[in-house]
């Protein structure tokens, strides 16, 4: 009798201890979970920002050069319409890249008008466009670093919420806890390196 009531005791304090670590596996899943998702939140908001930017960098840039510059018009819409993930990571590096790329058009431009007869006259006013042409690629590079540090904090959560949903308990809750989507290119994909840029 004395036996029975030691192992009852014992088998209801196990059961105790499973549900008390049942409850704190499920509260720290519920943590990871909501860190991945601000974070996700902060890295769209950079992105949408930087998406904002660019229309005004187009457009300064045709005032220079009277390129149509569709590189980088696509590269842009691509950005604004790839799903947030792996495809979302390459179409901002290609629009890294058109941004980047499309920066060195007023220098080549310059050279070729300066070494004409006429290149002593030409207007002040290029200056002025090539000097916020400048200052708005600056802006885009600080939003451009400021995704690469929001994906990198993001990816890091991603990978923590994914290691604790493989842990043997957290197993019980995979259908309340879903996956996350990591922010970078896959290998392969063309677009620049594996980095993180993307949108929702």
């Amino acid at each position: 009798m004395v036996w029975f009531i030691i192992g009852g005791g014992v088998a209801a304090a196990l059961l105790v201890l499973l549900l008390v670590f049942t409850i704190l596996r499920f509260n720290q899943l519920s943590m990871a979970r909501s860190l991945c998702d601000e974070a996700k939140r902060q890295l769209i908001g950079e992105i949408r920002a930087r998406h904002a930017l660019v229309p005004a960098y187009i457009g300064t840039l045709q005032q220079m050069t009277g390129n149509e510059l569709s590189t980088i018009a696509l590269a842009l819409a691509s950005a604004e319409r790839a799903p947030f993930g792996h495809r979302g990571a390459a179409a901002e590096n290609a629009l890294t890249e058109a941004v980047d790329e499309a920066a060195l058009i007023p220098t080549a431009n310059e050279r070729s008008l300066t070494s004409g007869p006429a290149g002593a006259q030409q207007p002040a006013v290029n200056e002025e466009i090539d000097t916020t042409i400048q200052l708005l690629h600056g802006q885009l590079q600080v939003l451009t670093e400021r995704i690469l540090a929001a994906a990198r904090f993001y990816n890091v959560n991603v990978e923590r919420y994914h290691r604790q949903r493989m842990r043997p308990i957290s197993r019980l809750f995979t259908s309340v806890f879903k996956p996350r989507e990591p922010f970078t290119e896959l290998a392969g994909d063309e677009g620049g390196p594996t980095s993180a840029r993307g949108q929702e």
